[in-house]
């Protein structure tokens, strides 16, 4: 996870002084959301897991609009003292996703717990970067060549291909991938 800030510094760095000195800032933050507009969709990030639902008994429907998920690849009820076993993950079989989105059980095989707590996780696509202190979660390393490349097209650089090479690679490389058996949220 890198900020804004830094991978200006970094794609700066890559594409050398010169070329640097001919960038404007808005060039530059431009390299960069284009690159992760790129890789968007191919490259979810993990998020932290929500815990803001509570069961009610008889109601198989729960609106997940406000949450931000893209997949969702587990859903787990919490425990009388509150916690989240491993023991007590809904299968995928019980629950699917409606337009809304909306998260909705399989009334033949699931039975809401009142009070009970649900844990939803899931994964996140990056938005585009606008302030200095805004983090790219997505691999940085194909963010910086992607951009530094984008860059180095611009004034007919050889670097360009080897920037081009680098982005590739490092997009090959990255952990980020949408969870096997996820289920896609949709608005």
């Amino acid at each position: 996870m890198q900020t804004f800030d830094t991978l200006k510094r970094r794609v700066m760095a890559k594409i050398g002084k010169a070329i640097a000195l001919q960038t404007t800032d808005e060039e530059l933050e431009q390299a960069i959301n284009e690159a992760i507009d790129d890789v968007r969709t191919e490259m979810p990030y993990h998020v932290s897991p929500d815990e803001s639902i509570t069961m009610s008994e008889d109601t198989y429907e729960y609106d997940i609009s406000a949450l931000d998920f893209a997949y969702i690849h587990r859903v787990t009820v919490a425990d009388s003292e509150g916690d989240f076993p491993v023991t007590n993950v809904v299968p995928s079989w019980q629950w699917y996703l409606l337009p809304g989105p909306i998260l909705k059980f399989d009334e033949r095989m699931f039975d809401p717990l009142d009070g009970r707590g649900l844990r939803i996780e899931g994964q996140s696509f990056q938005d585009s970067l606008s302030l200095g202190s805004d983090v790219c979660y997505i691999s940085d390393a194909y963010v910086v060549a992607r951009a530094a490349a984008s860059l180095l097209g611009n004034v007919q650089s050889p670097r360009e291909s080897t920037m081009l090479r680098m982005a590739e690679d490092a997009r090959q490389r990255s952990p980020f991938r949408p969870y096997p058996n996820s289920n896609v949220v949709r608005t």
